[in-house]
């Protein structure tokens, strides 16, 4: 399994309201992000896993973002025969 490739300049809050409720807060450096997102682009997409840190930071920072490297494996083609081999 190859590293996680973290993207940095995203800083994540999770909050909890007093009802049970939650939002989660992103605030993303805007340049950082954007040269880092060029860099990782595949055919116009970029797939993030966002994830729960163990303990929240002392900042208070309760997520981090790490780029997703699955990609399906490829199809194999089913071969088809000449016109001759069709039944009818």
């Amino acid at each position: 399994m190859s590293d996680k490739k973290y993207v940095n300049g995203i800083i994540i809050k999770e909050k909890t309201f007093d009802n049970g409720g939650t939002q989660l807060k992103m605030s993303i450096k805007k340049d950082e992000v954007i040269q880092q997102l060029n860099e990782l682009e595949d055919n116009g997409w970029i797939n993030l896993i966002i994830a729960r840190r163990q303990n929240p930071s002392d900042t208070g920072i309760t997520h981090y973002t790490y780029v997703d490297t699955w990609k399906p494996s490829k199809k194999k083609s089913v071969e088809v025969g000449s016109e001759d081999d069709l039944p009818f």
